[in-house]
Formats: C-alpha cells, structure tokens, sequence
C-alpha cells in the first residue's frame, strides 16, 4: 500500500513540475507578451539591426579602418549577438564564431548588400529571418541566401536603484 502511495505522490509531483515548466516557456514567449503591431514594430528593428550588422562588418573590413575604431566596432558587433553564436563563414560552409568571422574579414575590403529580408517563422523566444546577401570583393561577388535567428527575451536591467524586465533582441545562429 504504501509502494502505490509512494508512486502516486512521485506521478504527481512530475506532472505538477511539468506544468510549471510550461508555463515558465509560456511567460517568456513573444506571442504570449506582444500584440502582432508590437511585435512586428519589433521585427522591424531586428531587421535593422542585420544591415547594421553587415554595415559595420564593412567598415571593419576596410584596410583603412584605424585600430581604435576597429576596437569599438568589435564590442558594437558583438553587443548585436547572444555569446557564444556561431555565424556563417562567409567564404566556407562552416560555422565559426562572431570573433573569428571578424578575423577572416579584417583588411579585405569587403562590401556587404542585404536584400529581401523577411520573417520566416515564429518561435518560443525567437523568429527566423531570410534574406540574401551580397558580398563583394575587388571583381569578384559572392551572393548566399542565409536564414538566421533573431532572439527576443527578457532582461533584468538595473536603472539607478530599480530593476526593471526589459525585453532585447539580439542576432543568432547563421545557416
């Protein structure tokens, strides 16, 4: 008797964590917090930030570009990212850090030009965009359609004395 007690509390208790992770997931879902005008607002911004991305991504480029600005545009490039996001190598098919991305692209006079970027699909905390990029070199052009990630979440960020969710976005994984 007390073996099924045992068991049924143990059967209750799972299903009762369970339900509490889903619900956990369902709080920090984007459709779940936003109307479709808010979060198209913010998929707009997102978008954005992909041609700033690329924007950036030439300026470090250029053979020209001093290293103190060089400095500046890796924290600005890597403050567009989550940490540890693998990207697409531009030149290969592997996937390689925002760092490393940033090694292969220093001093090669790159010109970068995103087309068509479009929402793909929604997910938990994140949306896929597609777009198509254009990468330029002297005479030679590299044209690759690549769909990434756009994570969307909250953050706990401190304003003087009082903290405060506030919801970020940030680009992710290449394919």
């Amino acid at each position: 008797m007390i073996k099924y007690f045992t068991v049924i509390v143990f059967l209750f208790y799972n299903c009762t964590f369970a339900q509490e992770a889903n619900h956990a997931i369902a709080v920090n879902s984007i459709k779940a917090n936003f109307s479709v005008k808010v979060l198209e607002a913010y998929e707009e911004n997102s978008f954005s930030k992909l041609e700033d991305f690329y924007e950036l991504l030439e300026i470090y480029s250029a053979k020209n570009t001093p290293n103190t600005l060089k400095k500046q545009l890796e924290e600005r490039i890597n403050a567009l990212y989550k940490e540890n996001t693998l990207v697409s190598d531009f030149f290969t098919s592997d996937k390689i850090s925002v760092d490393r991305l940033l090694e292969k692209v220093a001093s090669k006079e790159l010109k970068f030009e995103v087309k068509n970027i479009q929402k793909v699909k929604t997910f938990g905390n994140y949306w896929t965009a597609s777009y198509i990029l254009t990468i330029q070199r002297d005479t030679e052009t590299l044209q690759k359609t690549i769909s990434q990630r756009i994570y969307f979440y909250p953050e706990a960020k401190t304003f003087g004395n009082k903290k405060k969710e506030v919801w970020s976005l940030f680009l992710g994984e290449m394919e």
